[in-house]
């Protein structure tokens, strides 16, 4: 705690112990009493770089027309030996699952300077639902 400029040690807490060793009884607050201990809470829209958010969905398109592309490529060759071998329909699903995980850079990449605020409080409830959601 800083006292007329200086630190000075005005108690030591022993977390093992739980207790509280108040040190030096001359502590000193400004005012005629101690200042309010509270949190303070306040709401920030996030920003995310407009240079960064084109970058990423850039290289997020070029990574969904290339998972389009397999997916062209293992419908039409589905009936080769090799292809049918490597299970074209759960490779289906893999290649819909990764463009799912691609489209999900474009919404959790937006921020309160892209959509209005209703649109952004709703993109942040479903994306904290996302991520606190349990695995199977």
């Amino acid at each position: 705690m800083s006292q007329d400029r200086r630190e000075v040690k005005v108690g030591e807490y022993n977390a093992v112990a739980d207790t509280l060793e108040i040190v030096n009884n001359s502590i000193k607050f400004q005012g005629l009493e101690p200042p309010k201990d509270r949190t303070i809470i306040q709401s920030q829209l996030r920003k995310i770089s407009l240079p960064l958010y084109s970058i990423l969905s850039a290289l997020t398109i070029l990574g969904m027309i290339m998972a389009s592309a397999f997916l062209f490529f293992n419908i039409r060759n589905r009936n080769q030996k090799l292809i049918k071998m490597s299970s074209p329909y759960m490779n289906n699903l893999i290649i819909l699952g990764g463009m799912l995980s691609y489209a999900s850079i474009f919404l959790f990449g937006l921020d309160g300077s892209f959509v209005s605020e209703k649109t952004f409080e709703t993109l942040c409830t479903v994306s904290n639902f996302e991520s606190n959601s349990e695995p199977f």
